[in-house]
């Protein structure tokens, strides 16, 4: 007979604590363990549905929040019939947003809207509405529920969960302002770079695939491309110049369209509309004109340089311009500009050829095209210009409309005083200049132009007071004169100047009537760092958040009641 050994089961608890030293334990990727003879409730059940809907969703939060792939959004003002095509979607969340067949709302079906929202909502406000496409939970079907305790009664409960998405309209704490759609719509497409403003409104089960705007109560226009985003990680490198571009393209096309309507022709300034710009875009092929050398769509002084490329090429060369900085039309700051001539690879060997220099054996210069030579300006020059009309003109013969685009190009070495020479040909290095009579001896010959700038300087000439006070611009005198008095008495102070850019972020556009007033005395007081902290630590994402934490800290650093007043009202407006 064999000998029967007994194996205890051990302390499974105190084995749990140990796995604690050598392991990542997460309390929510729990699962139940199956075996016969076990009793199981519906808790056990469910534990196993959360586990499996959090593995699920930890893959799509890897692959990225936004649009798939369709999910096109379309508005009919004559009807006020909201289209959306099928597509697909990722929520913030990790939720996949399926939409199998159209999807069409009637904005003027007021009964269903309010049935459909607990009739809290009959009519609509004057405001912008994000509109989102959510995921929901439905709840179908009737199961009976037997009773547990024979002191019970039979029951009923709902069967079955089916998974579905809804469209539905966000509020947006900006203002309507009474001016042409396009304008506003150029506006807005600066202020919702910042996607902080509206991922604090965007619910994280949703995606955003507009902004309707309503007025009278009635809804007047749809942009498709503002919110709207493909589907990318959260941290994805030139988010803000991939967005714009897109934004930008969407509106430019509408804006042509208009003016074709109005029989307007198309030789407008880009700050008619915009006050920023991508790094790389289409624009209006009228605005132009290579023969004569002249163009109208940038400011003058932005040096402006149009070339023939291969149609080929147009794609890589956008590409690298979009790791470049967006362009800001309102800065003083000189921009360089390419204007790009797409041509075919017969048509680019034909004509390209035509816009070389003579090959110079004086300086051994190998036959290229100068860019210089071919400068565009904002006005009739004065000199003649050293192209070609007749190529220039049979090149923009071959180009359509939608054909002509601009890129910004990178910094070079001639825009910042440093000159290169060429060594390989054994040429000799010339003679430095004699030096002129203002020079000193004091003066250090490593940086004969200014070049070296310290770190301060070169944060101050990218974001100082100015550019913040256009892009928060004060909607009174009170503002004014307090962003005066920021300039006057912190000109070159780079720490404020980044503690307001912050500020500024935190503190949505509602607030602007007291937000210079309270960052001139902030700044006097040198307070103005602890109430960063507190908005920092702020993680409550309504719009009253903010106002209430900047509320709660000026009154404790004891700034004046009239302030205090003002921003407790503001509050109180959206509470």
């Amino acid at each position: 007979m064999s000998e029967i050994l007994f194996q205890p089961l051990g302390n499974p608890v105190a084995a749990g604590e140990s796995l604690e030293h050598i392991a990542d334990i997460d309390p929510r990727m729990t699962r139940t363990h199956y075996f016969d003879g076990r009793l199981l409730t519906a808790e056990d059940l469910e534990r196993d549905q959360i586990y499996l809907d959090q593995r699920l969703r930890e893959i799509g939060k890897t692959l990225g929040q936004g649009v798939i792939d369709g999910l096109e959004l379309s508005f009919d003002s004559f009807s006020g019939l909201l289209t959306l095509q099928p597509g697909y979607a990722m929520s913030a969340l990790g939720r996949v947003l399926h939409l199998t067949g159209p999807l069409m709302v009637s904005l003027g079906d007021r009964a269903l809207i309010s049935q459909l929202n607990q009739s809290r909502y009959r009519r609509f406000n004057r405001a912008l509405y994000a509109v989102v496409l959510r995921y929901v939970e439905v709840a179908t079907d009737l199961a009976e529920v037997f009773p547990t305790d024979l002191a019970n009664k039979r029951g009923a409960d709902y069967a079955l969960v089916t998974e579905a998405v809804q469209l539905g309209l966000v509020p947006l704490p900006l203002p309507l302002p009474q001016q042409h759609p396009l304008h506003v719509r150029a506006r807005l497409m600066e202020e919702l770079l910042d996607k902080d403003l509206a991922a604090g409104l965007i619910p994280d089960d949703s995606v955003a695939l507009g902004v309707l705007a309503i007025q009278n109560d009635t809804p007047q226009w749809l942009d498709s491309q503002l919110l709207r985003q493909p589907a990318r990680r959260e941290h994805s490198p030139h988010r803000p110049q991939q967005d714009l571009a897109r934004q930008y393209q969407s509106l430019l096309g509408d804006i042509l369209a208009h003016r074709q309507a109005g029989s307007l022709n198309n030789r407008f300034a880009a700050n008619d509309y915009f006050s920023l710009l991508p790094p790389a875009g289409g624009l209006p092929k009228a605005a132009v004109d290579p023969v004569n050398g002249r163009q109208n769509y940038f400011p003058e002084h932005f040096p402006v340089h149009i070339a023939p490329v291969r149609l080929a090429d147009v794609e890589l060369i956008q590409a690298e311009s979009m790791a470049l900085p967006n362009i800001d039309l309102g800065s003083g700051e000189t921009v360089d500009i390419v204007v790009l001539a797409p041509l075919s690879n017969q048509d680019y060997g034909h004509y390209a050829r035509q816009l070389e220099r003579d090959f110079d054996p004086a300086s051994r210069r190998l036959p290229q095209l100068d860019l210089l030579r071919l400068k565009l300006y904002p006005v009739q020059p004065v000199h003649n210009l050293d192209t070609d009309a007749a190529v220039w003109q049979a090149i923009w013969d071959r180009i359509d409309a939608d054909q002509v685009l601009y890129v910004r190009r990178p910094l070079r070495a001639a825009e910042t005083a440093v000159s290169g020479i060429v060594l390989a040909l054994g040429s000799e290095m010339p003679t430095p200049p004699p030096p002129t009579d203002t020079e000193t001896p004091t003066e250090n010959p490593g940086d004969p132009g200014g070049l070296i700038e310290d770190e301060e300087s070169v944060f101050l000439r990218f974001i100082n007071l100015d550019s913040l006070g256009k892009l928060r611009p004060a909607p009174d005198s009170d503002g004014d004169t307090a962003l005066n008095q920021l300039r006057q008495e912190f000109p070159d102070d780079a720490r404020l100047v980044q503690q307001v850019n912050r500020f500024l972020l935190r503190v949505e556009p509602h607030y602007d009537a007291v937000v210079w007033p309270t960052l001139l005395l902030l700044a006097r007081q040198e307070a103005l760092e602890p109430v960063l902290e507190r908005l920092l630590a702020n993680t409550e994402r309504h719009p009253s958040a903010s106002g209430k934490m900047v509320l709660e800290a000026a009154a404790e650093l004891g700034l004046d009641s009239p302030l205090l007043a003002r921003w407790e009202a503001l509050v109180g407006e959206i509470n």
